[in-house]
């Protein structure tokens, strides 16, 4: 009988932690979900020969996938690198925040060559490390422990140097230049309008949320509806995790074989990961409305044009992230674009020639739509083997910008900044800033005169500045 677990055991407890991620996250887990339970063995019957050959291929068919993607994430990793070393740009310095402002967690290039940058704290900040956070939990060094930075945008110039300041009234996700120089900056569910001088203009909350009572109440339907149903399903997994935990206790400890062993400790782990998953998620169906409706209301990027600005959110119910127009003082908000596909809270929309490009990470491809959302074209594949003629990872292309003579640039998380034309048509990969790969916001920006690129280091919390060669 427990021959037939191992594979199924081995890639739920592969699943465990991505479907915790996806629950708090509010990433639609129905597909992994769906996929463990269907793949759950029938406990109640007895071990054959066919079952333990079975199991035999299955562990087999998963290690060469396995050794498949690591194959393809080697040889990635060796073409950027090559890329690194002979591309036109090259990476040379790193734009540090100023002293005492936290991380640089968004920027933009100005027209006039320097940078606008937004710091603060992110979920990053501060002490990691496993004794630091047990002295921290214990109370002890609190005397020596300095205040976190308030949140700020910087006004740069092209060497780096602070010109002025002003206080932002939230942790920053999103910053842009409109075509008058104005910076409009979003983080929760807040917008902030400032001048050339760092005077702050404006400011609204949620703008782009604006329902009626009906709206509203069936907004709330549809959310009680989707919390029912992800409680069930997380609950009919963890029933069948606890199935298999309590058929492999039946055998006598005293009788296990080795991988019967492997196997109860395997559940008993994906067990306690469910139960505290479940612990984690609180079963009101009134908490998850509010909880929803608060998911909704974040703005992750925003994008200008002279007469309106660009507002990317999550769908109010539901899965991915929609983008809502409004005027530049925020009236006459409506939804223009629904149903993107964007992994880990990413989803980059920018106005490049007089259209609305969005990265979208999760489909592997760009979209490209009229300032009004009419779908215009798309272009762009998945490709883990040549990152000439695709976008490698799971989610790529994640973030763009305009490029010189009409064209796009777009980055993907391990470094890679790409030219395209209009059409879609690959010009040139600029070059590979030097950073860790990892699914997230990976901004970039072109200086006016064409000679620098940037790129942003979450990780370190910098903008990689890479100049083109001589």
């Amino acid at each position: 009988m427990s021959h037939v677990l191992t594979p199924w055991l081995a890639a739920m407890a592969f699943l465990v932690p991505f479907v915790a991620h996806a629950s708090e996250q509010g990433a639609e887990p129905g597909a992994t979900e769906q996929s463990g339970a269907e793949a759950a063995p029938d406990t109640e019957q007895a071990a054959e020969p066919s079952a333990e050959n079975d199991a035999a291929r299955q562990e087999t068919e998963q290690q060469l996938i396995l050794d498949r993607i690591q194959k393809e994430r080697a040889a990635e990793q060796t073409s950027v690198a090559a890329i690194r070393d002979s591309a036109a740009f090259r990476q040379v310095r790193a734009i540090e925040p100023p002293a005492d402002t936290g991380k640089v967690l968004a920027f933009h290039p100005l027209p006039d060559g320097g940078l606008v940058i937004a710091a603060g704290v992110d979920e990053r900040y501060g002490e990691r490390s496993l004794a630091g956070s047990l002295a921290t939990l214990l109370g002890f060094g609190h005397a020596n422990q300095k205040k976190p930075p308030g949140n700020s945008l910087v006004w740069l110039d092209a060497a780096g140097e602070q010109r002025h300041a002003a206080p932002l009234p939230f942790a920053c996700k999103g910053v842009t230049v409109a075509p008058d120089g104005a910076v409009i900056a979003v983080g929760g569910d807040r917008v902030a309008v400032f001048d050339v001088a760092g005077e702050q203009l404006a400011e609204a909350t949620a703008p782009h949320i604006t329902l009626s009572d009906d709206d509203l109440a069936r907004l709330r339907q549809d959310l009680v509806e989707q919390h029912r149903e992800q409680m069930a399903a997380r609950k009919e997994q963890f029933e069948s995790i606890a199935k298999v935990m309590a058929s492999l206790e039946e055998v006598p400890e005293e009788e296990r074989t080795p991988r019967q062993k492997r196997e109860l400790a395997q559940a008993k782990m994906m067990h306690r990961s469910y139960e505290a998953m479940l612990a984690r998620v609180d079963a009101s169906a009134e908490a998850a409305v509010e909880k929803g409706l608060a998911k909704a209301r974040a703005i992750h990027r925003v994008a200008a044009s002279r007469d309106h600005l660009f507002l990317v959110a999550n769908e109010p119910a539901g899965y991915g992230f929609g983008v809502w127009r409004c005027g530049r003082d925020f009236s006459a908000p409506e939804k223009i674009i629904d149903g993107l596909r964007g992994c880990c809270g990413q989803m980059d929309v920018q106005v490049i020639g007089g259209e609305l490009v969005v990265a979208e990470n999760g489909a592997h491809h760009v979209a490209v739509y009229g300032l009004d959302g009419e779908p215009l074209r798309t272009f762009g594949e998945a490709s883990r083997t040549d990152v000439r003629k695709g976008f490698g990872g799971c989610c790529n292309p994640m973030n763009a910008c305009p490029g010189p003579d009409g064209s796009l640039l777009l980055s993907e998380s391990n470094g890679l900044v790409k030219q395209f034309a209009p059409d879609g048509t690959l010009v040139e990969i600029l070059g590979a800033a030097n950073v860790p790969s990892g699914c997230k916001n990976s901004s970039i920006g072109l200086s006016a005169d064409g000679g620098t690129l940037y790129y942003l280091d979450v990780q370190t919390g910098r903008v990689l500045v890479m100049e083109k060669r001589s």
